[in-house]
């Protein structure tokens, strides 16, 4: 039973928040500004939960991709024991497992999650100067996210990306530098916007449009648009000169709303028909577990559920004025 909502977008891939803690404070997510109320571990799913609700994912509504966020998921020590279990999940019933990190926790874990069926990772890095790196994550850890992203490196991932939230008067100066890096490494850049969420402190001055970020790639480079894989969100362009590709996520100026193929499960169990739903427009699927549903009622309520989704998510002045999660909790 596949899902698929009024306007026929088929979802078949799910991200999975397991935390909503995070070792770093970017003041776009985490803000030290802000006090963040975190929830008793009792009141996260549990790694049984998580698994029972990706079997029923995978085996009943034929998803083909689940991403592991957090908060930042290795900040939780055991999760190996996590990939495990899906590990198991994707013997019988074969999806492509991937997860995104800042990189500075994974303490040589890459070589054991490869082992437990890892397909792609990801890694959250907004500057590539030392300074920059501490003014926007509150944490002085850019040398160990650099030989982090060597040491995945050394393993057989399809692409490493690297996902960079470009500021106004932050990090914008360092677009060029990115694309360096991407040259050097063989790391796929994806320059994401700045994006309100609650708490998040949002200033819309610090908002770049992707499509302003391209117009400063072009007065140096030449920038190919790559035909756009399905249900992709990232518009993607090869750059020539330097023999790399660079994408460009653009939830807020271009949105990718009429090819979404996404639901996403927060630390607490609810689930989220959109990035900016609405805390009223959710299914607390953890509820259902522990009232003892069966796995194919469960999948039938969401089947259900996902008819109410809009088309798009609302416009930028109404995004910034929405009451609807945190960004740390949802996973991005």
């Amino acid at each position: 039973m596949k899902v698929v909502d009024k306007y026929r977008r088929t979802h078949d891939y799910l991200r999975i928040s397991i935390t909503d803690r995070c070792n770093s404070n970017c003041f776009y997510c985490n803000p030290q500004s802000v006090e963040t109320k975190f929830n008793n571990k009792t009141e996260l799913l549990s790694y049984d939960e998580i698994f029972r609700l990706a079997s029923i994912f995978v085996n009943k509504l034929e998803f083909k991709k689940i991403r592991i966020t957090g908060g930042e998921p290795f900040v939780k020590k055991d999760i190996g024991e996590l990939f495990n279990y899906l590990h198991i999940l994707k013997k019988d019933q074969p999806f492509e497992l991937a997860i995104t990190t800042n990189g500075t926790l994974l303490n040589g874990n890459i070589g054991e999650l490869i082992n437990s069926g890892l397909d792609r990772i990801n890694f959250s890095l907004d500057s590539l100067k030392p300074d920059k790196y501490l003014k926007i994550t509150g944490q002085n850890l850019l040398d160990k996210v650099l030989h982090n992203i060597e040491e995945a490196k050394k393993y057989k991932f399809e692409k490493i990306k690297i996902n960079t939230v470009v500021i106004n008067n932050y990090n914008d100066d360092e677009i060029f530098d990115f694309l360096d890096f991407a040259f050097r490494t063989g790391c796929e850049i994806r320059f994401i916007e700045y994006m309100p969420f609650s708490g998040n402190g949002y200033d819309k001055d610090k908002f770049i449009p992707s499509e302003d970020i391209r117009n400063i790639i072009k007065k140096m480079y030449t920038l190919e648009p790559i035909k756009i894989e399905n249900n992709s969100v990232s518009r993607d362009f090869y750059i020539k000169e330097l023999n790399i590709k660079v994408g460009f996520i653009s939830a807020i100026s271009d949105h990718f709303c009429e090819s979404c193929n996404r639901l996403r499960l927060t630390a607490y169990g609810k689930l989220k028909l959109c990035l900016f739903s609405r805390k009223d427009n959710e299914i607390d699927l953890r509820e259902l577990l522990q009232k003892g549903f069966e796995d194919d009622d469960i999948a039938s309520i969401i089947v259900t559920k996902i008819q109410s989704k809009e088309f798009t998510h609302p416009e930028f002045d109404e995004l910034i004025t929405l009451k609807n999660e945190n960004i740390i909790s949802i996973g991005g």
